[in-house]
């Protein structure tokens, strides 16, 4: 027989398993809600046809396929925005991360003990297998290889050694670094995500307001 120490162990890991399983099916369902909004599209390469993108899968054919600025700022609206800020206009002012955090505890008929004593600052147990899952997917969307046929990317993160910009700034949660030729790092800059978003919507029409809301409060 299980020791009682074993045995908790064992719940753990299974319990993880599956709120893991939880959290990846509902970042599935974000990106697709999030590239379907944005009206993200790839180029079929057995048909050659360009199609909308359903999946991380997807959207990663597209970015590699396209680095263009409207593409980029759909990447940047998809992993920094739409969780966060946009999200919190439709689940009960909730992001998606803290919306799935408490799907995974009903699902699963858990509630935290001591949550108080959690450090200011400290994520939960299931608030870091969020951010390790979705930071999982960005990862291996915007992953590069020998197949881009660009040298664009965007990233939140400020680029290192660039001295381009200050050091520890106070950056806004819609502001983010993207650059048409990744191996120069002066080709940095600093772009509002707010604006960036603005300028796309009045350009090519999308209606991302009216599509927001019908997906969050469907």
């Amino acid at each position: 027989m299980l020791s009682t120490k074993q045995a908790m162990q064992r719940r753990v890991l299974q319990d993880e398993k599956a709120a893991t399983h939880i959290i990846a099916g509902e970042l599935h369902q974000l990106f697709h809600d999030a590239a379907n909004i944005t009206k993200m599209t790839y180029r079929c390469k057995l048909t050659g046809y360009t199609l909308p993108c359903i999946n991380s899968k997807d959207i990663r054919q597209a970015w590699m396929q396209d680095g263009s600025e409207d593409n980029m700022q759909r990447l940047a609206w998809m992993f920094y925005y739409y969780g966060t800020e946009i999200h919190k206009l439709g689940r009960s002012t909730l992001t998606h991360g803290e919306w799935v955090e408490q799907r995974v505890m009903r699902s699963l008929n858990v509630s935290y003990v001591h949550l108080g004593e959690l450090p200011v600052g400290h994520r939960t147990c299931i608030q870091q297998l969020y951010s390790k899952k979705f930071n999982d997917f960005r990862t291996n969307i915007m992953r590069r290889n020998g197949a881009f046929r660009h040298t664009s990317m965007v990233n939140k993160e400020q680029p290192k050694g660039s001295g381009l910009f200050k050091k520890n700034f106070k950056r806004g949660k819609t502001v983010f670094f993207e650059t048409s030729d990744v191996t120069r790092i002066s080709e940095w800059r600093k772009v509002s995500g707010q604006a960036a978003i603005a300028d796309a919507s009045k350009r090519k029409g999308l209606c991302f307001a009216h599509r927001i809301m019908y997906r969050l409060h469907r």
